[in-house]
């Protein structure tokens, strides 16, 4: 029989690990959801519901598992996998979780507003996360903080396909930019690992900017010149800024010394 490639192995391995891990954090918000669930019904008033608390915290914690990628190289590359084999396992694992995330988190959400409708009078928050945006200052700090933790945001009862795809893209890139300021510091010193963090902030708000205007939402001001850019350029843009980033990740780990 023949074997499987030893990259499908790769990711295999790191997606089931890394899916036990994302467990472990579905549980924890779970957990945190439930109490602030109860704290409400008591105090009568009303709450958010699981999809959106992990819509917020998960790009958090799609980011550190970036981070914590990168130092499974040595194990690897010890073990006979290629650099080449590591990234493309690594990137397909990434793919994979990014996709089940938003579906276990929706599902969750799902049943809980169910049970909770029909056994308390608890009112759900409609979400306002997009709207944010509009009453965030005009200054570069407020920019990162607003394209670091609100991210375009897609209400599933409206439209469950294109909600699931825009949080997909969202984890998705931030596993990609911890990957990636990861492997900087890995490969280079300090000071330029710092360097590669600034050109991570500015990736994120530019595909975050660019998922705004493709999805009409509202564009932090300081961005707003960038909705002059025909419509036909902008999904293919955002597609390419994750292509060079994804491309960049390949460079850096490509030749990287092996630290024992």
């Amino acid at each position: 029989m023949r074997q499987p490639a030893v990259f499908l192995k790769v990711a295999r391995d790191v997606f089931w690990m890394q899916l036990s891990w994302a467990f472990g954090f579905l549980g924890i918000m779970l957990a945190i959801n439930i109490f602030k669930i109860i704290r409400s019904i008591i105090q009568g008033s009303g709450v958010d519901n699981y999809y959106n608390a992990v819509f917020v915290a998960g790009n958090i914690f799609m980011f550190v598992l970036g981070i914590l990628f990168m130092y499974f190289l040595p194990y690897y590359v010890e073990n006979g996998v290629t650099r080449r084999d590591y990234f493309k396992g690594g990137l397909i694992a990434s793919v994979g979780l990014s996709v089940i995330i938003p579906i276990i988190a929706s599902g969750i959400s799902a049943v809980e507003q169910f049970v909770i409708t029909n056994v308390s009078n608890l009112t759900f928050n409609e979400p306002d996360i997009n709207s944010v945006v509009l009453e965030i200052d005009s200054n570069i700090i407020g920019d990162i903080i607003q394209s670091a933790i609100l991210t375009p945001y897609i209400d599933p009862a409206s439209n469950w396909i294109l909600a699931m795809a825009v949080f997909s893209i969202n984890i998705f890139i931030y596993y990609l930019l911890g990957w990636f300021i990861s492997a900087s510091f890995y490969r280079f010193d300090t000071v330029t690992g710092l360097g590669f963090i600034l050109i991570a902030l500015i990736t994120l708000m530019l595909q975050d900017t660019l998922l705004r205007i493709s999805l009409g939402l509202p564009v932090l001001e300081r961005f707003a010149v960038l909705e002059s850019l025909p419509s036909g350029i902008i999904i293919p843009g955002m597609f390419l800024v994750i292509l060079i980033l994804i491309w960049v990740i390949r460079l850096l780990t490509k030749r990287i010394a092996i630290k024992m």
